[in-house]
């Protein structure tokens, strides 16, 4: 049996326990290393096999092995497509397989603030710029939600983890070339880091403020407010810097 663990925010602290029994059983314990920095490092006395991105999409090798199987990763299993591929191609393979749900960043980024779920438009990747590499897509979906109403989970590059200064500077720099009014240094936004662990950090404030920082580590994710209901303004109060 392949089991799809979801580690939630801060394992193995949230691991729930018919996951610890899955993984106390299993043969072999995959890591996830790819789509969070967020990851466990140890279990117990456990060997762990980490594993990224490459070893991931190409999973043959995974199949193939025999006994139980772990494949332990951040947050809920099957929020990235990733992990469900490899979950379909065991199911039509004939392989058992069994999934273990946890605490998941959507859309818990958001109303962790106080944001309306219903107000949670598609969450959107921001990639790390490089010399040749600077995408303005992110922005052209970032501003369809917020015309649209919808608030945006920004989730940041993860190889290596995109930092907050960096990350903001590269909103900043897609404005420049796009120019629609959707960030200035007074746009607010809301910052979650190290949910649901002893380091946790919640803030909401001025892009320009936020910049300067420097406790707010990774794993963090950025949420750009669209339009906002009364309530949630008062809960953004709450955690304004």
């Amino acid at each position: 049996m392949i089991g799809f663990i979801s580690a939630g925010f801060n394992p193995p602290s949230s691991f729930t326990r018919e996951e610890i029994d899955f993984l106390d059983k299993s043969e072999l314990i995959l890591v996830d290393t790819y789509t969070s920095p967020n990851y466990i490092r140890e279990f117990g006395k456990r060997e762990l096999t980490f594993v990224g991105r490459d070893k991931l999409e190409n999973f043959e090798w995974i199949l193939k092995e025999e006994g139980d199987v772990s494949i332990v990763i951040p947050g809920d299993a099957f929020s990235a497509t990733t992990h469900f591929t490899i979950y379909k191609e065991a199911k039509l393979r004939g392989i058992e397989v069994k999934t273990f749900h946890n605490t998941s960043i959507f859309p818990t980024a958001a109303t962790r603030l106080g944001m309306h779920l219903y107000k949670i438009g598609p969450a959107v990747s921001l990639p790390r710029f490089k010399e040749n590499f600077r995408p303005l897509s992110p922005y052209e979906k970032i501003f369809q939600n917020f015309t649209n109403g919808f608030h945006t989970i920004l989730l940041l590059d993860t190889e290596p983890p995109l930092g907050l200064r960096d990350a903001l500077d590269e909103l900043l720099w897609m404005e420049s070339q796009v120019k629609r009014g959707l960030f200035s240094k007074d746009r607010e936004v809301g910052i979650v880091s190290n949910l649901g662990t002893p380091d946790e950090r919640i803030v909401y404030g001025k892009i320009d403020s936020l910049k300067k920082q420097d406790e707010i580590k990774v794993p963090l994710t950025i949420v750009i407010p669209s339009e906002l209901h009364f309530q949630e303004k008062e809960a953004l109060d709450l955690f304004r810097t």
